[in-house]
């Protein structure tokens, strides 16, 4: 089956920004019937493309709207995606977090470091090649992601690496990556409202209220319907990005040794 993930961040503007990456995954049929929903909510609500900086600002096409339509159209996005699509992925990594755990001494010889945008968008893979291949079926998975961040050309590195990773081990999961922006790919939109709605949810929570999954939906997903997974990066992760880096690093050379060892004793005899 051909899965096709829709990316996009939020809150990454200023010196030291806050990165929330956020993808959702669904089928080419997921896909289109979660299409006909949207544009159902985009005629009754007048607007085409949610762009969540205009949506938080009430500008341009959500001029004018009340909090009760806002708060409408959030939560019926919301219900369209749990019962429509496959799996939400968000994950937030701040700045000072970045710098001081990834981006530290030590860092392995040869380890090509990846931006703030690329971390999240590798650990959000990670996610998804691994929620597709649980089944032992054989699955495809497209990506798009939204243009316009300056290190979104990190995530073609990253996703062809990934690639041939995969490939060499007899996975070949990973098809095409594409940057595209929102008036030319319409599902970014939903991604993009994933994102402001993971910033809506971190901001409840510090101020002591439910956070926003739970708000809108009060209950674990049933079968049959999306599930969300919410990533916090932690020391931790960030310190395991390098160490398995390394370990993938001698395991590669491990096996180079053990060929050219089998070459020269067969060349020997």
């Amino acid at each position: 089956m051909i899965f096709t993930a829709y990316f996009d961040e939020s809150d990454t503007h200023g010196p030291a920004p806050n990165l929330i990456l956020a993808a959702f995954l669904g089928s080419a049929r997921q896909w289109e019937l979660f299409r006909r929903k949207i544009k159902a909510l985009q005629r009754r609500d007048g607007f085409t493309v949610f762009h969540a900086t205009d949506f938080k600002a009430g500008a341009r096409e959500f001029r004018g709207w009340s909090h009760t339509k806002r708060m409408r159209l959030v939560n019926d996005i919301a219900t369209a995606i749990r019962v429509g699509l496959t799996e939400g992925v968000t994950i937030t990594l701040p700045r000072k977090l970045y710098e001081e755990e990834y981006r530290a001494q030590p860092v392995p010889k040869g380890m090509p470091l990846d931006s703030q945008f690329g971390v999240c968008f590798r650990v959000c893979m990670h996610r998804l090649v691994n929620l597709l291949t649980a089944d032992r079926k054989i699955h495809k998975l497209n990506v798009v992601v939204e243009d316009g961040h300056p290190n979104v050309k990190n995530t073609v590195v990253i996703f062809n690496a990934l690639k041939a990773e995969t490939d060499t081990i007899g996975v070949h999961i990973l098809g095409t990556i594409t940057i595209a922006k929102k008036a030319e790919c319409w599902p970014l939109m939903i991604a993009d409202f994933q994102a402001h709605a993971s910033s809506i949810s971190e901001a409840r929570m510090k101020s002591g209220l439910t956070g926003y999954f739970d708000m809108t939906h009060g209950t674990l997903p049933k079968r049959g319907e999306a599930g969300l997974t919410q990533i916090q990066c932690t020391p931790e992760s960030l310190r395991g990005l390098k160490t398995s880096w390394e370990q993938a690093k001698q395991d590669r050379i491990t096996k180079w040794r053990a060929a050219r060892d089998a070459r020269r004793d067969t060349a020997s005899q």
